[in-house]
């Protein structure tokens, strides 16, 4: 599985995925990575900003993934999601 990240929700859908695939639940994972249930849950989710790197790459080692670094002008551009702000105002737009 070769996925890019450029920020901290794709990199946690990214091990939601690994997770998934491998059967693995989130308190199993923790198991396995020695990190609390709590950190998989927020890293999953994006939510952790200050996630420590080491952690993260026991999460990923647990999962049989690895983590590369390359140039940022080779990832590919693509359109941001919309914020909840801006699918909010949509819908109160909308009749």
């Amino acid at each position: 599985m070769d996925r890019t990240f450029v920020d901290l929700v794709s990199l946690g859908a990214a091990v939601r995925d690994a997770r998934q695939a491998r059967g693995l639940t989130q308190a199993g994972l923790a198991e396995r990575a020695k990190v609390s249930r709590q950190f998989v849950i927020s890293l999953e989710r994006g939510a952790g900003p200050r996630a420590e790197l080491a952690r993260v790459l026991s999460v990923l080692r647990a999962l049989g993934l690895t983590m590369a670094l390359g140039d940022e002008e080779a990832v590919p551009t693509t359109d941001p999601a919309p914020s909840i702000t801006d699918l909010l105002d949509r819908l109160e737009g909308e009749p």
